[in-house]
C-alpha cells in the first residue's frame, strides 16, 4: 500500500511448508514470505481443512483506491470466510459493471460482486482520492 493509499499486487517469496504444518485438519500455520518488489515481509495463513465439504458463511469487504476519472481496479479474487472457520482468499468474483460518474470525481462508493456457489455478495468500497 502507497501513500496515497493505492495498492499494487507483488509476487511473494514464500517458505515451503512441512507435512508436519498441514498434517491435521481444523488448524492453520502462519508463514512469513518476501515481497519480491518491495523486499518487505508479508504475512499470510493456510487454513487446513477436514473436509471440503464446507460452505461460505461470509466475504470479506476490499477496499479499493483510485484517482478521478481512472477505473478502479477491483481485485479478481475475495477472502471467503466458511463455516469451518477456514478461509480463502482465492474465491473468484464477477464486479457488477461500474458507471464512469462514480468515479469522476473524490469521494467514495460501493461496488457489488457476484460469487460463484453462494448467495453472499462482494463489496468493494471505492475511494477516489482528490488530484494531487
Amino acid at each position: 500500500m502507497y501513500a496515497d493509499g493505492s495498492t499494487a499486487r507483488s509476487p511473494v517469496a514464500w517458505p515451503a511448508l512441512t507435512e508436519d504444518q498441514v498434517a491435521e485438519g481444523g488448524t492453520s500455520v502462519t508463514i512469513t514470505g518476501l515481497a519480491d518488489r518491495t523486499g518487505h515481509p508479508v504475512t499470510a495463513t493456510v487454513w487446513v481443512r477436514h473436509t471440503d465439504a464446507v460452505e461460505i458463511t461470509g466475504i470479506a469487504e476490499e477496499r479499493v483506491t483510485t484517482r478521478p476519472g481512472t477505473p478502479p481496479t477491483l481485485p479478481a479474487t475475495v477472502v471467503a470466510t466458511y463455516n469451518d472457520g477456514s478461509k480463502d482468499s482465492r474465491t473468484k468474483v464477477t464486479w457488477d459493471p461500474v458507471d464512469p460518474d462514480q468515479y469522476a470525481g473524490p469521494g467514495t462508493f460501493e461496488v457489488k460482486g457476484t460469487v460463484p456457489d453462494t448467495s453472499h455478495r462482494a463489496t468493494a468500497t471505492v475511494t477516489v482520492t482528490p488530484p494531487g
